[in-house]
């Protein structure tokens, strides 16, 4: 028997004749497939997917969805495309005075964010880096964007902005 080596079988081989490993595997190659994608090029990390649930007195709740699940998009010939850009778990929290958005944008480096305010939209863009966030976010009420102070740390991203009536867009640094 020199030179022969038996394939050790799996518990899964011995009762059901098959690898549910390699299955798994295929299972995931085919669905890639159906989506349009390579699974492969997306690299090592997780898929994440989630939804945070606001309701304030009195309104209907609103659900807003985060994660890296991969993004199609149809263009105006009907074909798909790959959307690169996460949604980020994002906050809002109105205070008396001042609105407070949180986004949690973790691996990015804060010269590679870039924020854009109106007095009622709030937009959240990586550049430069990978994983690429982008997110819109509606304001609650009317704010004053030259007021916007942002920090950025540990991978949270908190902007603060007084309430006031105004429709000026501007940038805002992060701190």
């Amino acid at each position: 028997m020199d030179g022969y080596r038996r394939k050790r079988r799996s518990f899964f081989d011995e009762i059901f004749g098959i690898d549910p490993f390699e299955d798994i595997d295929e299972m995931f190659e085919r669905i890639s497939r159906a989506m349009g994608m390579n699974i492969k090029n997306f690299g090592q990390q997780p898929f994440i997917y989630g939804f945070s649930v606001t309701q304030r007195p009195g309104e209907e709740p609103e659900i807003r969805e985060f994660g890296n699940i991969p993004r199609f998009e149809r263009t105006g010939t009907g074909e798909k495309h790959y959307i690169d850009a996460r949604k980020p778990l994002i906050d809002v929290l109105e205070a008396e005075d001042t609105v407070h958005v949180i986004a949690e944008i973790p691996g990015i480096e804060k010269e590679n964010i870039r924020l854009n305010a109106t007095d009622l939209i709030l937009d959240i863009e990586t550049i430069n880096g990978n994983p690429k966030y982008s997110e819109r976010v509606e304001l609650p009420v009317k704010v004053n964007p030259q007021s916007a102070k942002a920090t950025y740390k540990n991978g949270v991203l908190e902007v603060t902005f007084n309430k006031l009536e105004s429709s000026s867009r501007t940038s805002i640094n992060i701190e």
